[in-house]
């Protein structure tokens, strides 16, 4: 056994943004277009934010949505890991707009305490609450649905950025190849 030094290991703050940098190096560096490239993912973010309760499931149902609707799987994958970083966060609104357009009790409210999200040991509590009194069905549904709101519109926001920084990405790669090709021809 060894008893060198061993090089700490960076925070978690720093290795967190350094799996989301290397994400979008990926999605970058991406063969394919723009468009599709872009569209898987928002496919992915989308698939994470609707199927987060699910943990997981929604990972199978990648692959399909990209073949049939165009979009490229590689971007979609990192497209639902970038949304794993946030997602949690979009449980109370989620919560609560799905509770609004199905026209159910606000269950929001249910695992917020003064404007802040419970424990999670009172999170459980109220599960088993809802699960005992039969409105946990009801509760899982109103998330979902707005879940399906937040997928869409952090979806489309995400395949807008990527469009957009796509597109300047090959743009800036294509001039720098002409310009290295010109300098090769002026020698």
């Amino acid at each position: 056994m060894s008893t060198g030094h061993v090089k700490p290991l960076h925070p978690w703050y720093t290795r967190l943004y350094r799996l989301a940098r290397l994400d979008y190096f990926k999605i970058l560096r991406t063969h394919g277009a723009p468009a599709q490239v872009a569209r898987g993912v928002g496919y992915g973010i989308f698939v994470e934010l609707i199927f987060f309760p699910t943990l997981g499931l929604g990972f199978f149902l990648i692959y399909p949505l990209n073949k049939y609707l165009k979009g490229h799987l590689a971007a979609s994958i990192a497209g639902f890991f970038f949304a794993k970083l946030f997602a949690v966060f979009t449980i109370p609104p989620s919560f609560i707009l799905g509770s609004k357009i199905l026209g159910l009790e606000d269950f929001g409210a249910r695992f917020m305490a003064d404007d802040k999200l419970k424990s999670l040991g009172e999170i459980w509590v109220t599960v088993k609450q809802l699960f005992s009194s039969g409105e946990l069905f009801q509760a899982l549904a109103g998330w979902a649905a707005g879940a399906a709101v937040f997928g869409v519109v952090i979806g489309a926001i995400g395949f807008i950025f990527t469009l957009i920084g796509l597109k300047k990405y090959q743009a800036h790669r294509k001039e720098r190849r002409e310009e290295i090709l010109r300098e090769k021809e002026a020698a």
